[in-house]
This record gives C-alpha cells, sequence and structure tokens, in this order.
C-alpha cells in the first residue's frame, strides 16, 4: 500500500492501515517536541518525554551512539586493530595530513626522507624491490665489467633478456645478505649472475 508521508509528503510503501510516516526520523518530528528543548549535538527538536535534562545536555540516542563511535574510531581505532571504514578514512587522512607536514618542513615524502638517511648513514640506499637497491648505470656497469657473463656457471648472459625470464641478468652478493648484520651492497661484493643461479644459490656461502 502506497501512502504519503505526513510529515514530508514522501510516497512510501506502508505495512499497515495505521502507518503514517515514511522513516523513523519522519515519526519523531512528527511528535510533540519537549518545551523547545532541541539536541545538543544535531540541533533537532527532543520529543516530549524522551528527555529529562536540560537544554544544552538533551541528545538524541542516536546522535549519543554516532558521537561515541567518532570518539571510539579514526587514527586510534585504527592502531588499536579496527579496519572499518571509518578507522581506515580516518588513518589515511592522518596519514595524507603528516605526509604533507613533511613536505612542507623538508620538501621531501616521509619515506623517501627515511630512505635518504639511511643512504647517508650507511652509504647505500636501502632496498625495497629487487632492482631498487642499487642505482641502474651502476647495475650496468657491473654487468660491463663482469663481460655478461654468469659468475656461477660461466655461460654468457642474455642481455635483451625480460627482467623475470631465467636467464635474465641479475647481481649476487659474494657474502650473501642473510649473512652480515648489514648488507654489502658495495661493487666488490656483487657479481653478474642468471637470474636463476641466483636463486638456485640462495643465501648458500660460496665453497
Amino acid at each position: 500500500m502506497t501512502k504519503a508521508c505526513a510529515v514530508c509528503d514522501a510516497e512510501f510503501e506502508a505495512k499497515t492501515t495505521r502507518a503514517k510516516y515514511c522513516t523513523t526520523r519522519c515519526k519523531d518530528k512528527g511528535k510533540p517536541s519537549a518545551n523547545g528543548i532541541t539536541c545538543c549535538l544535531c540541533g533537532g527538536a527532543m520529543i516530549k518525554g524522551a528527555t529529562s535534562s536540560a537544554q544544552g545536555q538533551s541528545a538524541h540516542n542516536k546522535c549519543r551512539t554516532e558521537a561515541a563511535r567518532i570518539l571510539t574510531h579514526g587514527p586510534t581505532g585504527y592502531r588499536q586493530g579496527c579496519r572499518c571504514d571509518l578507522c581506515k578514512a580516518g588513518q589515511a587522512t592522518y596519514l595524507r595530513a603528516y605526509a604533507q607536514s613533511v613536505k612542507d618542513k623538508h620538501g621531501l615524502h616521509p619515506t623517501t626522507l627515511r630512505r635518504k638517511k639511511f643512504a647517508e648513514a650507511h652509504g647505500y640506499w636501502p632496498q625495497v624491490g629487487s632492482s631498487d637497491w642499487i642505482a641502474p648505470k651502476v647495475r650496468h656497469s657491473l654487468y660491463e665489467r663482469d663481460d655478461w657473463t654468469c659468475q656461477l656457471c660461466h655461460e654468457p648472459i642474455d642481455r635483451d633478456a625480460h627482467r623475470n625470464t631465467n636467464y635474465a641478468p641479475s647481481l649476487d652478493h659474494i657474502e650473501p645478505q642473510s649473512h652480515a648484520l648489514i648488507p654489502d651492497h658495495r661493487p666488490s661484493n656483487l657479481r653478474t649472475v642468471h637470474r636463476v643461479c641466483n636463486s638456485r644459490r640462495g643465501a648458500m656461502a660460496d665453497a
């Protein structure tokens, strides 16, 4: 049965013949107000008989619930492990503001700034990806130094091979990274190898 709401005049599907309002909000608006007292959170009229608090202290139950949810969610809730939409949005907003404040102060993104400080302290760029720990020009110069020959199997390396194929060139640490407190990325500790040979060797030390 289609009826018109007694408050907003919007049409709605009435479940009973006595239904007058399309939503609970309209139903609340249709009730007499509590002597002009309004909700201190949303400013809407309080319903007569629904509050005994004075003006400035009264609030709808829904408004109190939402306010409590906002206060306990956001970046703080995200750090406590909550991953609801509100917490994720709050954390994203917080991180964007933090990144912008660092950019305004140092001219660099926080991640770039941390990695730059690491490079200044240790002498090499921190590894993030498979080819991130050494500059492409330096990497190519090491391939040239080793005459594009695998230093493990001593077979030629295909210069034009895709980087994810078995016989593509890669750099192997003579002293494995896992064997040192601080990995040595200097050219003297790097050698040209096939990608598949590098994988087979893994973290084994040279015999």
